[in-house]
């Protein structure tokens, strides 16, 4: 499997001018090879011959370098092509909303080029000496880089890009490294929600876990209101709605929350594996904002903060590295009925669920968990007030997404 290794790149002023260098020629010959297949394109055929772009530049970015653009592009292309292919069948993913082809490297706000490098695998090496790691690049290049190398493996293309709102250099290096499996027919089960982003239950386990997302949501709420107080002032100024700074603060609100749902996500998998769960089944929401439309806060924060579909990808490759498999599985209607007895309940207020067959409020999540678990076939035991030594309790362990709390729920008081 394919797995990212991520670095800080600290050139010198001399370094970063041939980075510089080399990725704006990069982009040139990128937007040249483009240009000429986007015209032909739309005049009925794809013209694939790019010897007369490679003769003029591997003179100035060398041959690999070059070729490894061009290559990067025909990629580009014969995805663009695939994705054409799957909308005139009615197969095209729901999460694509329109296929383009593909894009020059500018940004359209500001008009400059993107400055991305592309490094053959076999054209770099990552050496370390003493506590420094350093990138021996082409055409003599020795830049010192910073962060962890978490995989080892064999190595694949590096891509060095150039981040104009922090001005910084940053390498990503793919790696392809051995797939592991847990052999365990033990199950986990989650479902999703907002203020609540993560619910499990693992087999024969006796308290569902709930992991709330109060604070981040509270931290996105804060970073939102800062985002549009700049943008009414960058209009009333100089008429425009981003500046650098309002960017920087996009970049920042999504990657306070991508750290918060990575934390969140890291420890429900690490604790699945402690407990031998060979396979975690998701309850599958996709089409959760359909015809949604309430308030605008709460449109705001189902459409806009809640991003599903990261949340997902996070479980599966968190899960995919300590060798668990991951399902998705219908949650239609669980979410309405008693998973102990079958009533069909009542929603109340903050998330309560009331069954009058058992007459007892539970938590709603648990409740959806529950359903998502007992519809796959898995066994759950008596409730709490009938058993209470070895019945599930309706209400969670709750866990906070804060760096704070321990890894393991043990000791945290059931809401």
């Amino acid at each position: 499997m394919k797995r990212v290794n991520k670095f800080r790149l600290r050139p010198t002023k001399e370094q970063e001018k041939a980075l510089f260098m080399m990725a704006e020629m990069s982009a040139v010959l990128w937007n040249k090879v483009n240009y000429k297949r986007r015209q032909t394109f739309f005049a009925g055929s794809i013209d694939w011959d790019t010897k007369e772009e490679y003769e003029e530049f591997k003179k100035i970015l060398g041959a690999t370098t070059t070729q490894q653009v061009i290559r990067k592009n025909d990629e580009a292309w014969k995805s663009f092509l695939t994705l054409l292919k799957m909308e005139k069948e009615g197969k095209l993913p729901e999460h694509i909303k329109k296929v383009s082809p593909p894009r020059y490297w500018k940004d359209r706000n500001s008009g400059k080029r993107e400055l991305r490098i592309y490094i053959r695998n076999d054209c770099y090496h990552i050496i370390e000496e003493g506590n420094k790691k350093y990138l021996k690049l082409p055409k003599g290049l020795k830049i010192r880089i910073t962060g962890n190398i978490r995989w080892r493996g064999k190595q694949g293309r590096l891509e060095i890009y150039y981040d104009r709102s922090q001005k910084k250099w940053y390498a990503l290096q793919s790696v392809e490294v051995e797939e592991r499996r847990v052999k365990s027919t033990k199950r986990a089960y989650i479902d999703l929600g907002v203020v609540n982003i993560l619910t499990g239950w693992i087999e024969g386990e006796k308290e569902p876990i709930l992991f709330s997302g109060r604070e981040l949501l509270a931290d996105w709420w804060y970073w939102t209101k800062k985002i549009a107080k700049y943008q009414s002032m960058a209009k009333k100024i100089n008429g425009r709605d981003t500046t650098q700074r309002i960017q920087r603060m996009f970049r920042k609100r999504q990657e306070r929350f991508r750290h918060g749902i990575n934390t969140i996500v890291s420890r429900f998998v690490k604790l699945c594996y402690e407990k031998g769960v060979g396979e975690i089944v998701i309850g599958d929401i996709s089409h959760i904002r359909d015809k949604v439309d309430y308030n605008s806060k709460a449109n705001s924060m189902i459409h806009n903060f809640w991003s599903f579909r990261y949340i997902i990808d996070r479980i599966k490759t968190t899960a995919e590295n300590y060798g668990i498999r991951v399902r998705m599985i219908s949650e239609e209607y669980t979410s309405s009925y008693c998973p102990f007895c079958g009533t069909k309940g009542v929603r109340r207020h903050r998330g309560l669920f009331y069954c009058p067959q058992c007459n007892q409020i539970m938590n709603a999540d648990v409740v959806g968990v529950l359903n998502i678990a007992k519809k796959d076939g898995a066994i759950i035991p008596n409730p709490s007030w009938r058993d209470r030594d070895n019945g599930v309790l309706a209400h969670p362990v709750l866990l906070h997404s804060g760096e704070a709390q321990t890894s393991h729920p043990e000791g945290i008081s059931s809401l």
